[in-house]
């Protein structure tokens, strides 16, 4: 069986392709990963007969050899772009990150490049024939966004590993759309059972039931490990003095060796998918003082858009009637492709507004992270953004420093496209409004929106909700059982203390699963 593996990191994905080979004859013949891993030497050394593709080069459009030769007999089919219509649009929104000062990749060229990576991709599945593609994370990035489009329409397996706020658990989906039934035997038939909430509560992994006491007990003790590793980088590379701080430590540090010499950025310049003004994206390049600059400019326009969503921000009433919606960091895999047509997160805004009655406010509150330094918020924010939530009287801005905790324990419900906040209800006791895929879906105390039919339930949903922690235990119980743990993604090695062997073994098993029950 041909499998091609993208945008995965070479610890421990190439040990898993090994065993997923060696075990069950999964060759590799297409191989898309990082640049600091040192996996293009290792993929030689044990897939000399696979084609290496640098990430930088999928984001820019910029293939091997042997694909690009072959673009100009690859072909578009028809059926496919009508088909895709609407997944063209969100590829294309995919792209806001690859624009970094808003205003030097429009819409035809961006339309232009997605349409490139359909002819690339059709020419590498016409030559490899692979049977399976393998992805260390939801296709998110534009071209591996592409490639499943294409999966899809052809039938062929596309396998990738939805992440949670657990960091240890991760999800395999074969569509991006829904979890599919992965928990819905052993959920189902834990409520059937006659075994009590105490009993289904030691089904549940310690590390998860931990998460959720925790939750209970303030935000301090429940907010996701990473925030307050983002809030120092955000302090760490603030302004143009952090910025230096950065730059000094980095040519000094142990990742010096990627800033000098002759194929150095001192030289050679920042390897980003970022379009140069007036460049085509194959070819556009940052030199290491553009880059800088390009950073210093950025930062200057997220302040302001942070001083314009204070300005409009209201104290909250906790004796009013209201629906609390946090939104997403954007741009990011848990609204694009996640959330389908609610990547534009003003729509959940629409259909919450529309479908609960008149006396029902809206809260929102925006995201700290779309305002950091390190990140890529401002790709994904301007002005109106904020303005037009407040063309609606029922729609208040929140506090961004308010306690999160506070404004759900005492709203009617909680809404979210796929995020956090919505696992954090659950534990609160509140019933969940969201509106893409995400690994809470099936539980019973969330309703999905994906039409106008199940938006229309959302006031029913509310009134009839009531919590029942023997439910909650039933699924997160499910969810123990049936999730995968193990480190799929880059960086979660370093805060996991697993053996390399059963994450290797985890992943393979999850993926030989998925390829059969995707095959039905």
């Amino acid at each position: 069986m041909k499998v091609i593996y993208t945008t995965c990191y070479a610890d421990p994905w190439i040990k898993v392709a090994k065993k997923l080979r060696d075990d069950y004859g999964y060759e590799p013949v297409y191989w898309n990963g990082y640049e600091d891993d040192d996996s293009e030497k290792i993929i030689q050394k044990y897939f000399p007969d696979a084609i290496y593709h640098p990430y930088y080069d999928a984001w820019k459009g910029n293939f091997p050899p042997v694909i690009d030769h072959r673009f100009s007999e690859s072909y578009i089919d028809i059926d496919f772009l009508k088909e895709n219509a609407e997944f063209e649009l969100q590829a294309i929104k995919m792209m806001d990150r690859m624009d970094a000062d808003r205003h030097s990749f429009n819409f035809m060229e961006r339309q232009r490049h997605f349409r490139n990576f359909l002819k690339y991709w059709t020419g590498c599945i016409n030559h490899f024939q692979p049977e399976v593609v393998i992805s260390a994370a939801v296709p998110h990035r534009v071209y591996d966004y592409a490639l499943y489009l294409l999966c899809k329409f052809r039938s062929i397996d596309f396998i990738a590993f939805q992440g949670t706020p657990f960091t240890y658990y991760s999800l395999p989906v074969i569509k991006l759309s829904t979890i599919g039934e992965i928990f819905d035997v052993e959920y189902s038939g834990t409520l059937k059972s006659d075994r009590s909430v105490d009993e289904i509560r030691q089904q549940v992994s310690p590390d998860i039931y931990s998460y959720y006491e925790n939750i209970k007990k303030n935000y301090t003790e429940g907010r996701p490990s990473y925030v307050p590793q983002e809030e120092i980088k955000d302090k760490k590379y603030r302004g143009v003095i952090g910025l230096f701080k950065k730059l000094i430590f980095d040519m000094t540090g142990p990742d010096k060796k990627r800033y000098l010499g002759r194929n150095g950025y001192l030289m050679k310049g920042i390897p980003t998918y970022q379009k140069e003004k007036n460049k085509n994206i194959e070819n556009s390049h940052h030199s290491l003082v553009r880059y800088a600059l390009l950073k210093v400019k950025t930062n200057k326009y997220k302040k302001k858009l942070k001083r314009y969503y204070n300005s409009r921000v209201v104290e909250p009433k906790l004796n009013e009637l209201y629906v609390i919606l946090n939104l997403h960091y954007q741009p990011e895999a848990t609204t694009s492709p996640s959330g389908d047509v609610f990547v534009d997160q003003m729509l959940c805004v629409e259909m919450l507004l529309k479908h609960l009655p008149d006396n029902y406010l809206i809260y929102v509150k925006e995201h700290p992270a779309q305002f950091q330094s390190h990140r890529e918020g401002h790709t994904y924010r301007f002005w109106e953004f904020y303005s037009d939530f407040l063309r609606s009287s029922r729609v208040r801005l929140m506090p961004l420093q308010y306690d999160p905790y506070i404004l759900i324990k005492n709203a009617k419900a909680v809404a979210s496209v796929a995020g956090t906040a919505g696992w954090e209800a659950m534990a609160l006791g509140k019933p969940v409004i969201c509106f893409g895929m995400v690994w809470y879906e099936k539980y019973d105390g969330v309703l999905k929106i994906v039409d106008e039919s199940s938006a229309s339930r959302i006031n029913e949903f509310i009134e009839n909700f009531r919590f029942d922690e023997r439910n909650l235990m039933a699924y997160l119980a499910a969810f123990s059982k049936k999730a995968v743990k193990a480190y799929y993604y880059r960086g979660l090695k370093q805060i996991m203390n697993q053996p390399e062997e059963e994450c290797v073994c985890n992943i393979a098993n999850a993926i030989i699963h998925a390829t059969k029950h995707s095959s039905k």
